[in-house]
């Protein structure tokens, strides 16, 4: 389950998010609602998801 108030999954998130922004694939504002703590469940699912099909 997502849920961004555990600590573990709000890491793991950030750092997702923090790679995918150096690897040019996602804009750095999302790194930013993450740490302004803007970002909700749903968005970050989208996102997990655009991360993983721009990668291949």
């Amino acid at each position: 389950m997502w849920d961004l108030k555990s600590p573990t999954m709000y890491t793991a998130a950030e750092q997702m998010i923090e790679q995918a922004v150096k690897d040019d694939i996602i804009q750095k504002q999302h790194l930013d609602d993450i740490r302004n703590k803007r970002m909700t469940t749903d968005r970050l699912l989208g996102l997990y998801i655009t991360i993983q099909q721009r990668r291949k």
